[in-house]
């Protein structure tokens, strides 16, 4: 790290350090962020003119981001036009904020918030995880990075003690050429998880691959995975490479490995112990360098005793495993979250008006059981700005299931009402229209979570619904749903 006066002498060769500015007065604050800095790879300028205008201070910097003290503007509308007026650095507040203030922080543009109040280490981890996001991506989109960067390991870095010690043992495994499992439900981001572990290991320059086992036929599986040569089933006229040799000196993700056919398990087994494959009509193994990472939402315990899975498999990949704490287990994640949605969402729609979320709204996210995790807050965010008509999105935007209390109009929340209470908008309704209301919320809340287990698939999502796929269609079609919207 530099020190307050700067390096005299810097190396014009070495790659360049993200670059941090104080906009801190001098005192306690700015010496302990400078103390939970000292460790990190960065360089960090002090040096404001004394009296200077802070918005003066962000517009001329050339940092990767600037920490700001709250003290130093006068309400949360001036954050937010500072935010506004950045010319390309990132802005960072030190301070606490109610969760929905913070989200409308985050949604205006801020690049995060710290809380001042951590003990050092914490401190330490909070400042180096919004740094690094900022540096190489800033503030990033939904899920996969709207922005076109490569994912981060520190996109998963939040308020949540679960996802910090979650994020220490991913730091622990990424230069390894362990063979990960990666678990968690649906939507929480496992091919995302494998993106940023590949952007940070020393495979990064080699490709990535991502197959999903389960999107492909059975028949055509193996040739995809393991290439075949000229002639070696009806329409293969010439040689072609398989996922195993495409990702060769780089990264290779099997995803719903639960789903991949007994027979085939037992070429993935061998091609993880000899590191090579023998392609379809071939019979020569063909050498390979791939880093293995398979995913799943399965439990494979029990598909082993099932016998769906073989043993020596399971163990094989079990070497390291991973699972992504779910969104319901770390609701003080979500006015973060949907902070940064609604400003992403906003820069992305043409005349999109929304800038922020009450504190209602947030309330509702948070009590909310999440089935379909940040996947389902994304496609919930993106909803209500769509039909939101003010600049604050409201609980009766949001559209969320059954789980969720919301009531809206004269009524008071009815807290009493348990997890089973559905949203209500009870303003100037007789008891027929809010049973109608009701009745329509749960079914909707109820094909949600099915298409959302489902991934989409209508057969699937019908059969479990005890619905004919022409009464499932009409209900999708009344509701607004799309098979798209669940697609991995």
């Amino acid at each position: 790290m530099s020190s307050e006066q700067g390096d005299d002498s810097p190396d014009e060769n070495a790659p360049s350090r993200p670059r941090v500015r104080l906009a801190i007065p001098a005192g306690p604050l700015r010496r302990r962020l400078l103390a939970a800095l000292e460790a990190a790879d960065v360089d960090v300028d002090v040096d404001a003119a004394p009296g200077e205008d802070l918005v003066e201070q962000v517009r001329g910097s050339d940092a990767d981001i600037v920490l700001v003290d709250p003290s130093q503007v006068d309400d949360v509308d001036a954050l937010a036009e500072l935010a506004a007026s950045d010319d390309g650095a990132g802005i960072a507040i030190v301070g606490e904020h109610a969760p929905g203030e913070r989200a409308n922080l985050l949604a205006a543009g801020i690049g995060g918030i710290v809380n001042a109040r951590q003990d050092e280490r914490e401190l330490a981890a909070s400042l180096e995880a919004l740094v690094d996001a900022e540096a190489s991506a800033g503030v990033r989109g939904p899920e996969v990075g709207g922005s076109g960067a490569d994912p981060r390991i520190a996109d998963f870095l939040t308020r949540s003690p679960r996802m910090r010690e979650f994020v220490a043992v991913v730091r622990k495994v990424i230069d390894a050429d362990t063979t990960l499992l990666l678990l968690g439900d649906t939507g929480v981001g496992k091919e995302h998880l494998a993106r940023a572990i590949h952007a940070e290991s020393h495979r990064s320059d080699g490709p990535f691959v991502a197959v999903n086992c389960a999107a492909l036929p059975e028949q055509l599986l193996e040739a995809e995975l393991f290439g075949h040569v000229k002639g070696a089933f009806t329409g293969a006229e010439a040689k072609r490479q398989g996922h195993f040799q495409l990702a060769d000196g780089g990264t290779l993700l099997l995803d719903e490995i639960g789903d991949l056919p007994l027979h085939l398990q037992a070429k993935l087994l061998t091609a993880l112990q000899r590191h090579e494959v023998t392609p379809v009509g071939g019979d020569r193994p063909v050498r390979v360098d791939v880093r293995v990472m398979v995913a799943t939402n399965k439990d494979l315990e029990a598909a082993v005793r099932d016998g769906t899975f073989r043993e020596d498999l399971y163990y094989r990949l079990n070497v390291v495993a991973l699972r992504i704490p779910s969104l319901r287990d770390r609701p003080e994640d979500i006015p973060d979250l949907a902070g940064r949605f609604i400003h992403h969402f906003r820069s992305a729609m043409n005349g999109c008006e929304v800038d922020g979320i009450s504190d209602a709204a947030i309330d509702a996210l948070q009590r909310h059981d999440w089935p379909g995790n940040v996947r389902e807050l994304v496609n919930v965010i993106e909803r209500a700005m769509l039909f939101c008509e003010s600049t604050q999105i409201a609980p009766s935007d949001l559209q969320l299931t059954a789980a969720t209390i919301a009531v809206v109009g004269n009524a008071q929340p009815a807290a009493a009402a348990g997890a089973d209470a559905v949203a209500l908008d009870v303003a100037d309704k007789t008891l027929r229209d809010v049973r109608d209301d009701a009745i329509a919320a749960a079914e909707e809340a109820y094909l949600r979570a099915v298409l959302t287990e489902t991934e989409g698939h209508l057969g699937r999502t019908a059969e479990r619904a005890g619905l004919s796929a022409r009464a499932l269609y009409g209900k999708m079609k009344r509701y607004g749903l799309r098979k798209e919207d669940y697609r991995p």
